[in-house]
C-alpha cells in the first residue's frame, strides 16, 4: 500500500510479493459481487465512482492523500524561493514593461531562480506520477484476481479487456503546468488557466522569460500596473 513517514513525505508503493498478493486476495473476495460490473466490461462500460469497490476507493483515496502531501512538502520547502522569484518579477516587470528599459542581468537573475523553481516542481511531479503507477499496478491486480474468480461462475473473456481499470487513479492537469505553483488560485482551480492575459507581475515576468528563451521579441501580459 501506499505509506508516508513521520514528516509527510509520501513514500513510494512497495510493489513486491506482498503487496500485489494483498490486492489479488481482496479481487478474490471481492468477486462474487462484482458479476454485473465485470459482465458489462464486455460492453465497454466502467461502474460510476459511487459503485467502485472500498478496496479501489481506497487505493485511490490513499493515491491522492499522498500526491498532496508531496505537493504541500514542496511548496513549503520553496517558499523563500517563491517569495523571491515574486520580489524579482516586480523589477523585470517594472524595467521591461513600466520603464521599458531591458535589463538582461535581472531577467537571467529572475531565470535562475525560475530554473529552480521549475527543476524542483518537476522532480515532485515525476515522484506523484510514480505512486499514481503504483497505486494503478495495485488495481491492476486487484481487477485481475476478481476477473478470474468471477469467470468460474459466470461468462467472461478468458482475460480482463485491455485498459479496462475502474477506478484508474491519474494525476490531475494542475501537475502538468509546474508555474501554476506560483500562482497558487490558479494552480488550485479547476480546468486549463485562463486564455486572458494574466495581470499579475509574476506571470506577466514569466512571459518575459519565456518569450526571451524561445528567442522570440519581448512581449507583455496584462495592464500596466
Amino acid at each position: 500500500m501506499i505509506h508516508s513517514d513521520r514528516s509527510g513525505t509520501a513514500r513510494r508503493l512497495r510493489i513486491g510479493f506482498l503487496s500485489a498478493a494483498h490486492a489479488r486476495a481482496h479481487g478474490r473476495r471481492d468477486a462474487s459481487g462484482l458479476l454485473d460490473v465485470l459482465a458489462d466490461a464486455g460492453l465497454g462500460r466502467a461502474p460510476d465512482t459511487d459503485g467502485l469497490p472500498p478496496y479501489v476507493l481506497g487505493v485511490r483515496a490513499q493515491a491522492v492523500r499522498s500526491t498532496t502531501r508531496l505537493r504541500a512538502r514542496m511548496l513549503d520547502r520553496n517558499r523563500d524561493l517563491s517569495r523571491r522569484i515574486h520580489a524579482e518579477s516586480v523589477r523585470v516587470v517594472t524595467q521591461y514593461t513600466v520603464r521599458g528599459e531591458p535589463t538582461p542581468a535581472a531577467l537571467a537573475r529572475f531565470g535562475t531562480m525560475v530554473g529552480t523553481w521549475r527543476n524542483s516542481a518537476a522532480v515532485c511531479r515525476s515522484r506523484a506520477q510514480g505512486v499514481v503507477d503504483e497505486a494503478n499496478h495495485l488495481l491492476a491486480c486487484y481487477w485481475d484476481a476478481a476477473w478470474t474468480r468471477a469467470r468460474r461462475a459466470h461468462e467472461l473473456p478468458p482475460h480482463r479487456p485491455a485498459g479496462w481499470l475502474p477506478g484508474r487513479a491519474e494525476l490531475d492537469p494542475t501537475w502538468h503546468r509546474v508555474d501554476d505553483g506560483l500562482l497558487p488560485d490558479r494552480w488550485y482551480g479547476r480546468g486549463a488557466p485562463p486564455a486572458s492575459a494574466d495581470p499579475a507581475a509574476v506571470a506577466q515576468a514569466l512571459a518575459i522569460l519565456d518569450s526571451q528563451l524561445t528567442g522570440g521579441a519581448t512581449r507583455t501580459t496584462g495592464s500596466r500596473g
